[in-house]
């Protein structure tokens, strides 16, 4: 017979948990998270385990449906919809309707008024385009890479996986000589789902409170010719964006957004405020001289280090004396804990199907070294694995 002792352990640490956490920060509400699976890992036979991963597929897959046809889009945001209705507005058998809905109902996403009589709740919302949605169709992008994974494994070498056009992704979509961005780029509309899921999706990821930006004010104030700020492929510009939050005024410094044509061109005026925009292509030299900050976020991690030598000596050239190249990326530990945060992992291995890779400290060492940096400083977050890397002209 099973014995419960560990699980009723771990559940009455969460609720312990839960009585000081009325209403948790955003570390609190992942430690929460992380005592709930422990509860559940604790009373899990292998079997459970196998048969709640197959059921998170089907669940993904019954979504993944529900927004390619429309269907999501056709049930309205308030009153309800029949499943004949439903499967009449899209052209599909009503038992695929409804054998799709059941799938998600059954797991919370959207309502069941009446016998298949379908509306709309909180969690059925966030799976639309202008939430969520756009997020989730690049992971489901992401597992037709993984289901492609084997083949890709038998029909290449070991050395393919670091080259950027050999990637399992472009593998999987038929696209082998372009490397994961170019496929992107093929579709506008794509394109423009993934920079808008990007900037959503920051509010989940750490963009603030490590390095003391704040710190450089007397710095940038007193030459204030020089860039403040330069961030170097920074998408729609969420970092600068946050950055004049946290710093009205940013010192009257000048803030500089770069991206490729692609991107910049999908921005307006308003959508930047005070910022300067300017297309760039990373593997070129560094247009803008002796700026107080150059910032890299989310970006070395799309490749693997002799690449980002090549990105970072771009920008080294550019550097002054006492210019602050800061990197922010995921610092993977030196060891695995169980049970413990698990974004960095499934990310990781993302960026392994388009030839990326999260890395450690001591692989940032050396590609730091090989770009003529050196490391000043960790600054780490206050929520998983993300860290701000203070970097500055190796000194002799």
């Amino acid at each position: 017979m099973e014995d419960t002792t560990a699980a009723l352990r771990a559940a009455e640490e969460l609720v312990e948990a839960l009585k000081k956490c009325k209403t948790p920060s955003p570390a609190e509400h992942l430690d929460l998270l992380a005592r709930t699976n422990k509860v559940r890992m604790a009373l899990e036979q292998p079997y459970d385990i196998i048969t709640r991963q197959h059921g998170t597929i089907l669940v993904a897959g019954a979504m993944y449906s529900l927004i390619g046809t429309g269907a999501i889009q056709k049930i309205p945001s308030e009153g309800s919809i029949s499943a004949s209705e439903l499967a009449a507005a899209v052209n599909a058998n009503i038992s695929t309707i409804t054998r799709l809905m059941r799938v998600a109902i059954c797991n919370g996403i959207f309502e069941e008024t009446a016998p298949d009589v379908y509306s709309h709740n909180s969690i059925s919302q966030s799976y639309q385009l202008n939430a969520l949605g756009g997020f989730f169709l690049i992971c489901m992008d992401f597992n037709k890479a993984y289901l492609a994974l084997p083949d890709y494994l038998k029909s290449h070498t070991p050395e393919d996986l670091f080259d950027d056009k050999k990637s399992p992704f472009a593998y999987a979509f038929g696209k082998e000589g372009s490397d994961y961005y170019e496929v992107l780029n093929e579709d506008i509309e794509k394109r423009n789902i993934w920079n808008g899921t990007m900037q959503a999706m920051e509010k989940n990821m750490p963009i603030s409170g490590m390095f003391p930006f704040a710190s450089l004010k007397e710095q940038v104030e007193r030459e204030p010719e020089r860039a403040f700020f330069v961030d170097v492929a920074g998408g729609r510009g969420q970092a600068l964006l946050k950055l004049q939050e946290d710093i009205p005024g940013t010192f009257g410094g000048k803030l500089i957004l770069q991206d490729l044509p692609i991107v910049i061109d999908s921005l307006k005026p308003e959508d930047v405020p005070n910022i300067e925009t300017m297309k760039y292509d990373i593997f070129t030299p560094q247009p803008v001289k002796n700026a107080h900050v150059y910032f890299m976020r989310r970006l070395l991690h799309d490749f693997y280090n002799p690449v980002c030598v090549e990105i970072l000596k771009s920008t080294v050239q550019s550097m002054g004396p006492d210019s602050r190249l800061i990197i922010c990326d995921m610092l993977v530990p030196d060891k695995v804990e169980v049970n413990g945060p698990t974004e960095l992992y499934w990310l990781d291995l993302n960026l392994m199907m388009i030839s990326g890779k999260e890395k450690t400290l001591k692989e940032f060492h050396e590609l730091l070294d090989a770009a003529g940096l050196e490391l000043v400083k960790v600054w780490p977050s206050a929520i998983g694995a993300t860290v701000q890397l203070e970097t500055r002209l190796k000194r002799s």
